[in-house]
C-alpha cells in the first residue's frame, strides 16, 4: 500500500512539473528486496512457490527497463506510463504476498522444529524478520534450540534487538522523561506550588484532592505546560472507597488547562476511609490519532537537495519506538522550517556542547511543535542560539523555526526529525510515527540511508 500511494501521487505530478521525473527510481523500493528474494527462491523450503518468486524477479527487471525508457523520453506516452504504474502496483502486491508467505513459512518451521527450514529463512534479511513481534519469537526459538549461537545472521538480529531496547531508554531521556510517583497535593498546596513551577518541571502537572462533602474525595488535574500531557493515576491502597473510573486511570490533559478527573466515593457510611496513591505524566498524548494522509514538507529551503544519513529502521539509533525518524546531514547554520503547522511547545537553544557519546544527550538544542491532531514534531541538534521559534508561538507549514547544528548526542552536524505521540502500550514512552513527506521526486514514506530528495 505504501508503494501505491507513492505511485498515485507520482502519476498526478507527471504533467505538473517542468523538469522530467526519474521514473526508474520508483522501482528502487522493490529492487532493494530482489537480492534476498533471489536467494530465497533457491531454498528448498520455497520450492512450492518458485513461480511466484520468479515472476516477481522478472517483473522488477522488466519494469525497471520500462522506467529507464520513460525517464529518457522527451515526451511521455500516457498509455505506456499508465501501464508502467499498473505494473508497479501489481509488483507491490506480489511483494506483500511473498512477505506473508515468508512469515507463515517461518512460523511453520518453528512450530515443527524444522531447523533446516528455519536456517534457510533467517539467513535472508527480508522485512518481516525485523518486525518486533516476529523477531522476538525467532530469537526465543534460536536461543532455545541453538545454545552454541551458530547462525551469524541470528547473532546480528539479537544485537539489533538489544540496540532497540537501548534506544527506548535513549528516547526516554532525549525526548521526554516520564515523571512518576508524584505526590497528590491538597488544593492549598497546589496553589503554592504553581507560583514556582516552570515549564517541563516535575511539578508543572499537578494533581490535587479535596473532600467532596459526603465522605469521599474529588481529584483535579492541572497542566501548567503549553503542551498536552498524558497522566496516569493509580492507587496502592483503598479503604472503604470506590473509584469513579477504571484504575489505573490514563487521561489526556490539554496544555494550560485543568479538569476534574476522578472521584472516590465512600462505600459504607459511618466507617472510616483512607487511600494511598501517586501519579505520573509524560509530554504528549497517548490518545492522539495521527492524520496519516497529511503531507509533511521537508524542513529545509525550497530547491535544495538533501541526503538521508539514517532513515526508518536505521542502523545506529532508529530502532523500536524510535524507528520512524530521519537524520539529514546538513551544515551548521542551515535554516530549518516547520514541516507542519502547529504550536511551539518546546524550544531550547542555550547549549553549545555536542559529541558522539550518551553523556552529551542532555545538551541537545531543539524545537518541538504540537500539531492539531495531538502529535509532536521534533527538530533536534540545533545550533547554539539557533532556535527562532518560541514557546506558545503559532507557526505555519514552511515558517522558519531555527538553524541546524551539532549539539547533544551527535556524531556530526545534522537535523534529527521525527513525529511522535505517547506509546499507548506503556503510556509513558514517546513513540515515533511513520509519515508521508512531499518532495520533488514524489511522496516519500520509507526514507532510507543514502536516499536524496529535493525540497519542493
Amino acid at each position: 500500500m505504501r508503494i501505491i500511494g507513492l505511485l498515485m501521487i507520482g502519476s498526478k505530478m507527471v504533467f505538473a512539473v517542468v523538469t522530467p521525473l526519474l521514473f526508474d527510481t520508483l522501482v528502487v523500493p522493490l529492487q532493494k528486496s530482489t537480492a534476498s528474494i533471489e536467494k530465497l527462491s533457491q531454498k528448498p523450503v520455497m520450492e512450492p512457490n518458485q513461480s511466484l518468486l520468479r515472476n516477481f524477479l522478472n517483473g522488477v527487471e522488466t519494469t525497471l527497463n520500462t522506467g529507464k525508457k520513460l525517464s529518457g523520453a522527451k515526451e511521455i506516452d500516457e498509455e505506456v506510463l499508465n501501464r508502467y504504474l499498473q505494473e508497479l502496483r501489481e509488483l507491490a502486491r506480489t511483494k506483500e504476498s511473498i512477505e506473508v508467505l515468508y512469515r507463515k513459512s517461518l512460523t511453520t518451521a518453528m512450530a515443527q522444529r524444522d531447523k533446516q527450514s528455519f536456517e534457510d529463512l533467517v539467513t535472508l534479511p527480508l522485512e518481516p524478520l525485523h518486525h518486533p513481534r516476529i523477531r522476538s519469537e525467532v530469537i526465543a526459538f534460536y536461543r532455545q534450540y541453538y545454545p552454541h549461537h551458530s547462525i551469524k545472521s541470528m547473532e546480528i538480529l539479537c544485537d539489533e534487538q538489544a540496540l532497540e531496547e537501548k534506544s527506548i531508554q535513549i528516547a526516554l531521556e532525549q525526548e521526554q522523561a516520564y515523571e512518576e510517583h508524584l505526590r497528590i497535593l491538597k488544593r492549598s498546596e497546589a496553589y503554592k506550588v504553581k507560583k514556582t513551577a516552570q515549564i517541563g518541571s516535575r511539578n508543572s502537572v499537578l494533581l490535587s484532592a479535596e473532600p467532596n462533602g459526603v465522605g469521599g474525595y474529588e481529584f483535579e488535574a492541572e497542566n501548567l505546560n503549553p503542551y498536552t500531557v498524558t497522566m496516569s493515576i493509580d492507587f496502592e491502597y483503598l479503604s472503604n472507597l470506590k473509584p469513579s473510573g477504571k484504575i489505573p486511570l490514563f487521561i489526556e490533559i490539554p496544555g494550560k488547562s485543568k479538569k476534574r478527573v476522578l472521584e472516590l466515593s465512600r462505600i459504607t457510611s459511618g466507617s472510616g476511609v483512607d487511600y494511598r496513591s501517586s501519579y505520573g505524566w509524560v509530554r504528549g498524548s497517548a490518545f492522539a490519532i495521527h492524520e496519516d494522509k497529511y503531507l509533511y514538507k521537508l524542513p529545509f529551503s525550497k530547491g535544495i537537495n538533501v541526503e538521508v544519513s539514517q532513515g526508518y529502521y536505521g542502523e545506529t539509533s532508529h530502532k523500536g519506538l524510535s524507528a520512524y525518524a530521519v537524520d539529514f546531514p546538513v551544515p551548521v547554520g542551515t535554516p530549518i522550517y516547520a514541516a507542519r503547522e502547529g504550536i511551539v511547545v518546546g524550544s531550547e537553544g542555550s547549549s553549545n556542547v555536542g559529541g558522539a557519546s550518551a553523556e552529551y544527550r542532555k545538551y541537545a538544542n531543539y524545537v518541538i511543535i504540537e500539531h492539531n491532531d495531538g502529535t509532536m514534531g521534533n527538530y533536534y541538534h540545533l545550533k547554539q542560539n539557533g532556535t527562532v521559534a518560541v514557546i506558545g508561538q503559532k507557526v505555519a507549514q514552511g515558517d522558519l523555526i531555527g538553524y541546524s547544528g551539532n549539539t547533544g548526542y551527535s556524531s556530526g552536524p545534522h537535523l534529527h526529525f521525527s513525529v511522535s505521540k505517547v506509546d499507548p502500550i506503556s503510556m509513558r514512552r514517546p513513540m515515533n510515527l511513520p509519515i508521508k513527506m512531499e518532495t520533488a521526486q514524489g511522496i516519500v514514506n520509507l526514507p532510507r540511508k543514502g536516499d536524496r530528495y529535493t525540497v519542493q
